[in-house]
């Protein structure tokens, strides 16, 4: 998410939706009580005739539901900037990526604000490089910002595989992959190319730490992985691991009888009134059942982590009531 303006004083929040995530994002933040501002359609009387007119439009939310790739918020209208429509009656706004937006709560949580904070100073650092033989393209991307490092360029006759030529260009281009790979801490380190000189890269490279994808051309490669969703997809994927490898050590360690691994709500009120909680896992839908009890650990400043892509790893925490905690 692209944040605009962050005023923890007056709980506001002002950002642009970038991605599927954005939105997911978004669906534990608005609650009913907030004041959400945002470009939206309203069917209005222009002399007689009904018109479908894009404004911006406030309403003070009283309920929220995903809908396919969109979030819909429902509520009344206190605020538009036409001065035509009528407040105080009910409007649907419909969120989706691309979206600009005005948020007003009551208050944040701390685990909301973290939330907020790591969608937009710990965005995923993300290395691409595309190419085909004899063209090379480098790029970052951070906080869904793409970002053109440099590109290598090398006349190679028929584009061969197996020529002279060809065989200097991917040498520099194994050289420059290398020398990038162990610059930095990547969270994704993309490869994509065609799948016979993906086979030839691997060779030289391995796989470890790398992902490689298929795409036709240097120049309209990015085009191809972003058209595709590629990144976000991989992105999911990274997060899944973090999901599963958090579930399992909890798993293991209610196996070994550690007391410091709590589940079922009336163990961890009874613990909560003598031990503070350092971490909670807990699925999407028991966070909103139980709001009063995930309010309580974030005031307590419990780490909250939030289980909500639907795999093996969010059902075996549904295997232990959708919530389990760590105690000091």
């Amino acid at each position: 998410m692209k944040i605009v303006k962050l005023d923890r004083k007056n709980n506001i929040l002002k950002g642009i939706i970038k991605s599927q995530d954005d939105l997911l994002l978004l669906s534990y933040l608005i609650e009913e009580g907030d004041k959400l501002v945002a470009f939206s359609k309203r069917k209005i009387d222009i002399n007689g005739n009904k018109e479908i007119k894009r404004l911006r439009i406030g309403i003070d939310v009283e309920r929220s539901k995903s809908e396919g790739k969109d979030l819909q918020v429902s509520g009344k209208i206190f605020f538009s900037s036409d001065p035509d429509i009528p407040l105080h009656r009910y409007h649907t706004i419909t969120l989706s990526k691309g979206n600009g937006f005005l948020l007003k709560k009551k208050s944040f949580l701390n685990f909301q604000l973290k939330m907020i904070e790591e969608s937009q100073h710990k965005a995923p650092k993300v290395f691409i490089c595309v190419y085909e033989a004899g063209h090379a393209i480098f790029y970052t991307m951070t906080n869904y910002s793409l970002k053109k490092l440099y590109e290598v360029n090398q006349n190679i006759a028929g584009k061969r595989f197996k020529n002279k030529d060809n065989e200097e260009f991917f040498l520099h281009l194994v050289n420059s992959l290398k020398n990038e790979f162990n610059r930095r801490k990547w969270d994704l380190f993309i490869v994509a190319g065609t799948a016979i000189n993906n086979a030839n890269l691997k060779e030289k490279l391995g796989e470890k730490g790398i992902i490689y994808e298929t795409v036709s051309y240097a120049d309209t490669g990015i085009r191809e992985l972003l058209a595709k969703d590629k990144i976000n997809q991989l992105l999911r994927r990274s997060y899944l691991a973090r999901q599963n490898d958090l579930i399992n050590e909890y798993i293991d360690q209610i196996g070994r009888k550690n007391d410091k691994f709590v589940y079922g709500k009336e163990e961890i009120m009874r613990r909560l009134d003598v031990d503070t909680p350092l971490q909670v896992l807990v699925t999407a839908e028991k966070a909103a059942e139980e709001k009063e009890l995930i309010y309580r650990l974030d005031s307590m400043g419990a780490d909250i982590v939030l289980f909500t892509e639907a795999d093996e790893s969010k059902s075996l925490l549904e295997n232990f009531g959708g919530i389990i905690v760590k105690f000091s």
